[in-house]
């Protein structure tokens, strides 16, 4: 039997200067986060994500980029 592959989350940007931001801010509140290549199935942005190393932290994730005015595309869970 094989193992279930951990599930991610990533925020997907229109650009790059507001993936920058969030990444900013998360990192300062020590979310657990990396600036990432947008996975392919999600290519509907400008390339650039913020990987999430735990989809639980997304509902603060909402909170921070509704608290910073950040503009995103989506977030996905894979």
């Amino acid at each position: 039997m094989g193992t279930v592959p951990k599930q991610v989350g990533y925020v997907l940007f229109p650009n790059h200067t507001e993936a920058l931001a969030l990444y900013n801010r998360l990192k300062e509140a020590q979310i657990r986060c990396t600036l990432a290549p947008t996975p392919r199935t999600c290519s509907v942005c400008c390339g650039v994500s913020i990987r999430l190393e735990h989809p639980e932290d997304i509902p603060t994730v909402e909170r921070w980029i509704q608290a910073n005015g950040i503009t995103i595309e989506q977030i996905v869970v894979l």
